[in-house]
């Protein structure tokens, strides 16, 4: 093995190891594109709380449940566009970021020995950089250095 790859084609510690270089090497955020799927998964979610509301209103006697079922199924709506129109806003500043992403990232190799990140013509920036700390830089320069921000939050609260 040789003792640096670029970026792109570094998959392993150099040992072996996955330690999800892969990732912390990642030039934009993943986009998984399930907006479909999240749609459909808020539309059964609030048909279910207002069906629920219906039920328990006619089984225990208290109409009111009904609206509080309806209110909860439009909450459930409501919510779920947000986040379909917060997921396409990242994907659509990640697209246009990517040619910024792509020419910081295309001279740039990984080192297995001292495990950080370098420029091979010198460029963008000086010295060897973390993994994480090329990322951030990567990601800050394209345009979308705050998704990493809300990554983090998202992974301290698995």
């Amino acid at each position: 093995m040789t003792q640096n790859a670029p970026v792109a084609e570094a998959r392993s510690d150099g040992r072996g190891r996955r330690d999800d270089l892969a990732t912390r090497l990642a030039p934009a955020p993943e986009h998984s594109g399930d907006g479909c799927v999240h749609f459909v998964e808020g539309m059964v979610i609030a048909f279910v709380a207002g069906a629920a509301g219906k039920y328990f209103a006619d089984d225990r006697g208290l109409p009111w449940l009904t609206a509080v079922g309806a209110v909860v199924a439009v909450l459930i709506v409501v919510g779920t566009i947000a986040l379909l129109r917060s997921e396409t806003r990242d994907a659509r500043r990640v697209r246009a970021g990517a040619p910024q992403a792509a020419a910081l990232t295309a001279g740039a190799r990984y080192c297995y020995t001292c495990r950080g990140v370098f420029h091979s013509s010198g460029g963008p920036w000086q010295g060897l950089l973390t993994p994480e700390q090329f990322r951030r830089h990567v990601w800050t320069a394209a345009g979308y250095g705050d998704l990493l921000d809300a990554k983090a939050k998202g992974d301290e609260r698995s």
